[in-house]
């Protein structure tokens, strides 16, 4: 309580100080180059709160403590380096600081030292119910569930060992690539379900030509190749189906959905 009242002082007192500023100045009290000395001031607060809360994010694994402390820090040395005529920048230029997120992302992760997180689950992850093989309700078998990890993770994810168990899943990366050799895999009965969404990062598969599929393709920003479909539009979309998977016994299900990449898929 005492910190959070601290804290509500010295906000208070720096927005008097501001507005009670910006009154000498429409009035006439203080002079324009008096007004200079506080802009020549700005950047050095800039730079000193950023440094406090860059601080403040190790002590307390703070990710937005951590991403303005970063843009505090690298915007107030800019604009002290161009004042000094060092480079060229001033306050319009933020937005060009924008991949401060990406390194605020990784530096995040290596200060909570947790490891890369997989989501991988027997559930379908588009019905509550699954059905296999029969049409009768009474034959509807309610999949076994696996407890869910959801993570918000940074690092490659990779399915390429010899005979790996291929499972429904539903995988999340923030910053990576993923691979899939389904040619290794050992396919289960039935349809396997798998979700993939990502920011940033390419996907590349293999599958084999025996298997049936049903695939969604989606990128933001990127090219898409499935198959002898090519895309390398802004919101590039494809779709594919086997003309076999109705009625096989073994089919995969992908849905793929990344922001910024390239999403490549071959036979084998």
């Amino acid at each position: 309580m005492r910190y959070k009242g601290r804290k509500q002082w010295f906000f208070s007192f720096l927005l008097m100080a501001i507005g009670l500023l910006l009154l000498l100045l429409n009035i006439g009290v203080i002079s324009l180059e008096i007004t200079q000395i506080f802009v020549n001031i700005i950047p050095i607060l800039l730079l000193l709160l950023g440094l406090k809360w860059t601080v403040d994010s190790f002590l307390k694994e703070s990710f937005g403590k951590l991403l303005f402390g970063l843009f505090g820090m690298v915007l107030g040395g800019l604009i002290i380096l161009d004042r000094y005529d060092v480079m060229n920048f001033d306050y319009g230029s933020w937005w060009k600081l924008w991949p401060l997120f990406i390194i605020a992302i990784a530096i995040h992760r290596l200060i909570r030292n947790k490891p890369i997180r997989v989501s991988i689950s027997n559930e379908y992850p588009f019905e509550k119910t699954s059905q296999i093989g029969f049409e009768n309700e009474r034959d509807k078998i309610p999949p076994k569930k696996n407890k869910m990890n959801r993570g918000f993770i940074v690092g490659d994810i990779r399915f390429s060992e010899p005979n790996w168990p291929l499972e429904n899943m539903k995988l999340y990366n923030a910053i990576g690539d993923y691979y899939f050799d389904f040619s290794k895999a050992f396919i289960p009965e039935g349809e396997t379900p798998i979700e993939i969404k990502g920011w940033i990062g390419d996907v590349k598969m293999i599958i084999p030509e025996n298997v049936p599929v049903e695939i969604t393709l989606k990128v933001q920003v990127g090219d898409i190749k499935l198959f002898d479909q090519k895309s390398a539009d802004i919101r590039s979309e494809l779709y594919y189906r086997s003309p076999e998977y109705e009625q096989a016994s073994r089919k995969i299900k992908l849905a793929v959905d990344v922001k910024i990449g390239s999403i490549r898929i071959n036979r084998v």
